[in-house]
């Protein structure tokens, strides 16, 4: 579906730095980073808003310039965009007429959308009278009437409120399965790439550093940066490692632990100061300290041990990650 190859940009004080990556017809895809790290560049590409660059960008055998012109993109930003003197159907409808599909259909695809979008009752409403999670909803219910091959999406929900956020992520993994139309997703939420994407590509200062499924991502990140972004909470060089776990490791720059695989015990394993405790979201985060060095442990359920107490963690051999790459 899309194939970019050798993809660079050149900015001031910025470059979008060989960018490869083959997305397939209906996955859906994110990419993921901070800000300044090119993501939102990447989907300017190829959405043909920029035309300055080096490299390729096909979209089914086409440059973007001309998947534009034949109305194969839509895109939805982080502002709705919409036009504040139409009303929510004449927003919706607002692509389709310039395509000039006959009215009969327009009029079949707008009522489609409304229900998809659970805008009912809400079509002679202006901008004005819409609230934030409204006007996303038209904006998206406005790109897919169209009937786009490629959904281009720059963190839409970024603006939204937890609750709102969580139900327009389920609205939109409800459209990608019944469209099965392709998406590209910008955002910096790691738990929203995980929750919508096929596969998440994790960028950095321009690069691509990693590209796969949500599983290899998270099980096996190729890079410090990505096991760090995507939560891992103990990440060791070789050298402390060994240190820590009084253990040697065959191979592997760094080893990474997630803190719910370490339990804790007050009778076996390496021992250590319990120096912070922390609780959120029905589980506690400790922090104990290991020959000079702090190390996570997550623990649901209850924790008694007090802060300066000493207690031991053990974990299994097969819970470590082994990380090649520092970036």
């Amino acid at each position: 579906m899309i194939k970019i190859k050798g993809l660079s940009k050149q900015f001031t004080g910025f470059s979008l730095k060989n960018i490869n990556l083959q997305i397939e017809k209906g996955e859906f895809i994110s990419v993921l980073g901070q800000s300044g790290s090119g993501k939102s560049t990447i989907l300017n590409l190829i959405a043909g808003l920029d035309k300055e660059y080096k490299g390729e960008i096909l979209i089914e055998g086409e440059t973007p310039s001309k998947s534009i012109k034949n109305g194969d993109i839509a895109m939805v930003f982080q502002q709705d965009l919409l036009l504040p003197h139409l009303n929510v159907w004449e927003n919706i409808a607002f692509g389709l007429k310039i395509k000039k599909i006959s009215k009969g259909e327009i009029e079949k695809r707008i009522k489609e959308a409304i229900v998809e979008m659970d805008l009912v009752g809400k079509e002679k409403r202006y901008p004005n009278e819409l609230s934030g999670g409204e006007k996303q909803r038209v904006s998206i219910a406005r790109a897919i009437v169209t009937r786009p091959k490629l959904l281009l999406m720059d963190e839409p929900f970024s603006a939204l409120d937890f609750n709102l956020r969580d139900r327009m992520q389920k609205m939109v993994k409800k459209i990608h399965k019944k469209l099965k139309v392709t998406i590209v997703f910008v955002t910096h939420d790691r738990e929203e790439a995980f929750f919508l994407s096929d596969r998440i590509g994790v960028m950095f200062k321009g690069e691509l550093l990693d590209f796969g499924t949500p599983e290899e991502l998270y099980y096996k990140p190729k890079n410090v940066y990505t096991a760090k972004l995507l939560a891992m909470e103990n990440i060791f060089s070789k050298v402390i490692f060994e240190k820590i776990f009084e253990c040697e490791v065959l191979k592997g720059d760094f080893i990474g632990l997630r803190g719910k695989d370490l339990k804790i015990s007050k009778d076996l394993g390496i021992q250590g100061k319990v120096v912070e405790v922390n609780f959120g979201m029905g589980e506690y985060s400790i922090t104990l300290d290991i020959k000079g060095e702090k190390i996570v442990v997550i623990k649901q359920g209850n924790f008694e041990t007090k802060i300066g107490e000493v207690v031991g963690i053990t974990h299994e051999k097969s819970s470590r990650i082994i990380i090649e790459g520092v970036k």
